[in-house]
């Protein structure tokens, strides 16, 4: 089931650092947000539609009905929907159009300018972007220590590089996993940020108390953006009809869901591609919870080989940024959720095929989750690219 969920209004997607007003001042946000947050918000939203006596689910969720029980779980257990797909996305004439975290390997020229911010005076030429490759290097020439068996991310130029923010649309995606530079979508062309103050209240009075001012980052997502999410092994979301409102992140603000349909990548010139080369390259559309911290369990750390669901692997270089919080509030238990920490969206993993053919490896990975947790709230999607 394929839904495109816009929102209302702003919406606040805190990060996972803990937040009080007068200790820390500024409320940090997300964007995108953390799969588990659609997820949460998709079960509330069968639970209050199917079964409004919250009290007793907290307390007594032996009595839930059954077919709910199936479904959201209890409060101790997920049950057996699944958020299979999870990205940005823009309703246009052509449909649903899906924008995708930017790859960490992708990166542009070091700017020269002073003042960055400061728009250029003239017509500016495009910005060229680079792909960063494994590189291996032999004696003095290696630059930084890796664990045995993993090569350098490189990009043959005397230049100095810098990271790329913003998204890449289908297409550009599509370039990207064939091995081609691709344009990217600015992040204020899906979406910009607010800030508001506040001010604490005591409960007992009811008036503002001292040194207690606080900001919030809220984002406000341009008009007929949303998030397009693609879910399984639910019979009563359909069930509720083909839209609806529920309540997401922060603040409970409303967004409206409708169910739609949106083109796929083709996986064809991508498998041939992979076929010809023996090489390919996962790249993370949601962030993944390892074991091993920032590798996949299936690695193993000291030969840097494996399997994926018998597909044999060698892991030759990654390109990942540093781990973010992934926690959260569970209101049911009234408690924070235990903070994990997680390799972002947009990390890159370069592989050698070493068993089975590309075919095989697209039945197993394409849109798939290698995440060691939480796999079944969205965590650890990929997307498969040759180089």
């Amino acid at each position: 089931m394929k839904l495109f969920i816009e929102p209302n209004d702003v919406l606040m997607f805190r990060d996972g650092r803990p937040f009080a007003g007068g200790d820390d001042h500024f409320a940090r946000g997300i964007f995108p947000p953390s799969p588990a947050t659609i997820y949460g918000a998709l079960r509330s939203h069968i639970l209050s539609n199917c079964w409004s006596e919250f009290n007793k689910f907290a307390s007594e969720p032996e009595h839930i009905r059954d077919d709910v029980k199936q479904e959201i779980g209890t409060p101790d257990e997920l049950g057996s929907i699944a958020i299979t797909h999870f990205t940005l996305a823009k309703r246009n004439g052509n449909g649903i159009e899906q924008f995708f975290p930017m790859p960490k390997d992708i990166v542009k020229e070091k700017s020269n300018s002073p003042c960055p911010s400061l728009p250029k005076s003239g017509i500016s030429e495009k910005e060229e972007l680079h792909i960063l490759r494994p590189t291996s290097f032999s004696g003095s020439r290696t630059i930084i220590d890796l664990p045995q068996g993993l090569s350098n991310m490189w990009n043959p130029t005397e230049k100095p590089m810098e990271a790329v923010s913003g998204f890449l649309s289908s297409k550009e995606m599509c370039n990207y996993l064939l091995g081609a530079a691709p344009s990217i979508t600015e992040t204020d062309m899906l979406f910009q940020t607010e800030e508001r103050t506040g001010i604490q209240k005591s409960r007992k009075t009811r008036s503002a108390e001292t040194g207690r001012l606080y900001s919030v980052e809220y984002f406000r997502l341009k008009e007929n953006t949303g998030f397009a999410v693609e879910v399984e092994n639910t019979k009563l979301l359909p069930e509720l009809g083909t839209s609806g409102m529920l309540r997401l992140g922060g603040d409970n603000r409303s967004a409206r869901y409708t169910v739609e349909s949106w083109t796929e990548i083709p996986v064809e010139p991508i498998k041939k591609k992979i076929t010809d080369t023996k090489l390919f390259k996962l790249v993370l559309t949601t962030p993944a919870i390892f074991k091993q911290g920032w590798m996949p369990d299936c690695i193993n750390a000291d030969t840097m080989q494996g399997q994926i669901d018998g597909i044999g692997i060698k892991l030759t270089g990654a390109c990942i940024e540093k781990p973010i919080g992934i926690g959260g509030y569970d209101f049911v238990k009234n408690q924070p959720k235990v903070m994990k920490k997680a390799v972002p969206a947009g990390s890159v993993y370069y592989f050698e095929l070493i068993e089975v053919n590309g075919g095989s490896l697209f039945e197993k990975l394409w849109l798939k989750s290698i995440s060691d947790e939480r796999a079944q709230e969205g965590f650890g999607i990929t997307l498969i690219g040759g180089y």
